[in-house]
């Protein structure tokens, strides 16, 4: 591997992650706790995996990873009263304790891991031929990834708003039906299964459709960077050859 390759998957990644994080900006929808609907953010660093590999791939996503949690605090989502701090102690679902450690635990899950786990999108790359395919098949993987870690993270530091979600005027007709059904600690993990669920389907979704229409449009974005340096030196191989 020449040191030109090293600088250009550096520089590109460095490229796709700042692409990643300005479309992050670029808000459809947001909810009230946290989440949202955006312009693909995702779809940058998910194919620095599909070029790179995944080993680079988690490089690239962890430092998104990091940005979207600075995003995070400046936002304001680990302030006192976003995570309902009363009289020194946090309460916002199965976690009840140090509002240091839920802070912690909010950032590792909700931000470290939910977008890190983008680094995998490249695991069908070579398993499956059809790279549009194996592409869309990639962003639905990590789309479940980020989705289970938003998930835990809900129920164990938000549960405690689901009963306030599912009983508002106009947002969920059905919302008392499932206060009654699943009394206490269990509706915590209901309300995370379906808050989680209300942004990152519709954000998985489209990122999946726009992701299959630039690799229709554009192949050689999927094209894996080892393989575009193996055809310039046979290219350039071959110009040699046919001038001797």
């Amino acid at each position: 591997m020449t040191q030109s390759f090293k600088t250009k998957r550096l520089v590109e990644s460095a490229l796709m992650i700042a692409l990643s994080t300005i479309l992050s900006f670029v808000i459809i929808f947001r909810l009230p706790f946290g989440g949202s609907i955006t312009a693909c953010c995702m779809l940058p660093v998910i194919l620095v995996s599909y070029r790179y590999g995944i080993k680079w791939g988690l490089a690239a996503s962890f430092a998104f990873s990091l940005i979207q949690g600075i995003q995070g605090i400046a936002e304001g989502t680990f302030s006192a009263a976003s995570l309902g701090v009363e009289n020194g102690v946090f309460n916002g679902g199965f976690f009840s304790g140090s509002p240091l450690l839920a802070s912690f635990g909010i950032f590792l899950l909700d931000y470290i891991v939910a977008f890190t786990v983008l680094g995998f999108a490249g695991m069908f790359r070579d398993k499956i031929k059809n790279k549009p395919v194996s592409l869309v098949c990639g962003i639905l993987m990590v789309g479940l990834f980020r989705y289970i870690a938003h998930v835990i993270s809900g129920a164990i530091f938000f549960g405690i708003w689901g009963e306030w979600f599912f009983t508002q005027d106009g947002f969920f007709a059905w919302g008392q039906t499932l206060v009654d059904m699943f009394p206490g600690q269990s509706l915590y993990i209901i309300y995370s299964l379906i808050y989680n669920l209300s942004f990152l389907l519709p954000e998985v979704i489209i990122t999946a459709v726009v992701g299959f229409i630039l690799a229709k449009a554009m192949p050689k974005l999927l094209e894996k960077k080892d393989e575009i340096a193996a055809q310039s030196a046979a290219s350039a191989q071959n110009k040699t050859a046919s001038n001797q």
